[in-house]
């Protein structure tokens, strides 16, 4: 099993036995680092591997923690190197200001957008709010008026909340299809993050293509490669969505005027036949766009210190947080080392 981390001093990754227990894990993260006591932390938000409620036994790979970029945190006096906090060319200062103004800069992100003549329209980016439930949110936004099947619900819209319970149902009632394996938890432990918060990902998609019988195509932006859930199941439509590695947005068809920035007037389920075009603009087009502006991996995933308390932070939103509690404004990037 492969773990990966960060740290005050860079980062890397762990290769465990299959069998390691959290003890092992931690054991291998203090040797790795060189520190003394450490506390873990994984998700987003960051969240504390609580070590004092009898996990230290439990196996790594039951607690999903494999699928997580765990960051490290000294619990006592921090290195010499972090305390100095040094700017150099290895370990850039970011301006807090700076980095905040680039994850706002493309408000709706209706600017990223393609021009398609032979329909009149345009393929367009519809941003979604970064929140935990990003992918809840755009694939929801393209299943308005779908029937799911085996479940008795049916609405205009599919809230973030609505489709995590489906989700759950669906896991609870398949127990030889979705076992620790598939899930790499527990299944009662995975339902229960889920329901809390945890973010969706690959897992989720592939059960909400087979909830509503729908393709659900999902686009890297940093290779434009795309990744199809349901796509040997004959299903009759399909929705794109694009993810930068932290965050999830919808893809969307709008016309070219009067209504453009108007969502309720988007489409954003297509026909499986004759409509290659809408995923062939999203990896060659829309992504390079997005690319190009470094889209959002930068600025919602980095970890960085607090010059001042040297506080591990990371992300924007625990950053503007860490600022307006404690009026601390200088932070230094940890590197991600891989």
């Amino acid at each position: 099993m492969r773990i990966r981390f960060r740290g005050p001093s860079g980062g890397g990754f762990l290769e465990l036995p299959e069998e390691s227990t959290v003890t092992d894990l931690i054991s291998a993260l203090e040797a790795e680092t060189g520190s003394g006591a450490i506390a873990i932390k994984y998700g987003w938000p960051l969240q504390t591997l609580d070590m004092q409620q009898g996990d230290l036994k439990v196996l790594v790979r039951e607690l999903g923690l494999q699928r997580e970029i765990l960051t490290i945190v000294p619990v006592e006096n921090p290195p010499a190197a972090v305390a100095a906090a040094p700017t150099s060319a290895a370990t850039p200062a970011v301006d807090l200001d700076a980095q905040l103004a680039a994850s706002l800069s493309y408000g709706s992100g209706e600017d990223v957008k393609v021009e398609m003549p032979e329909s009149r329209t345009n393929l367009v980016l519809r941003v979604m709010p970064d929140d935990g439930d990003c992918m809840f949110t755009a694939v929801g936004g393209a299943l308005g008026g779908l029937v799911p099947v085996g479940i008795a619900h049916h609405a205009d819209e599919y809230t973030p909340a609505i489709l995590r319970r489906m989700v759950v149902d669906t896991i609870r009632e398949n127990p030889l299809q979705f076992d620790d394996n598939f899930l790499g938890a527990r299944p009662e432990t995975y339902c229960n993050r889920l329901l809390n918060g945890m973010w969706g990902g690959g897992i989720e998609l592939s059960i909400l293509s087979e909830i509503f019988r729908i393709e659900i195509c999902s686009v890297d932006v940093k290779t434009g490669k795309a990744y199809h859930f349901g796509e040997q199941q004959n299903h009759e439509e399909f929705c794109v969505v694009v993810y930068s590695g932290v965050h999830y947005d919808r893809i969307a068809e709008a016309a070219t005027e009067g209504v453009m920035g108007m969502v309720e007037f988007d489409v954003t389920r297509w026909n499986a036949l004759g409509n290659e075009r809408i995923l062939r603009h999203t990896q060659e087009n829309i992504c390079q766009m997005l690319r190009d502006r470094h889209y959002y991996t930068s600025v919602s995933d980095f970890v960085v210190v607090c010059n001042q308390c040297h506080e591990i932070l990371q992300g924007e939103k625990a950053i503007t947080q860490h600022a307006r509690q404690t009026g601390h404004s200088g932070v230094t990037e940890i590197e991600d080392m891989t």
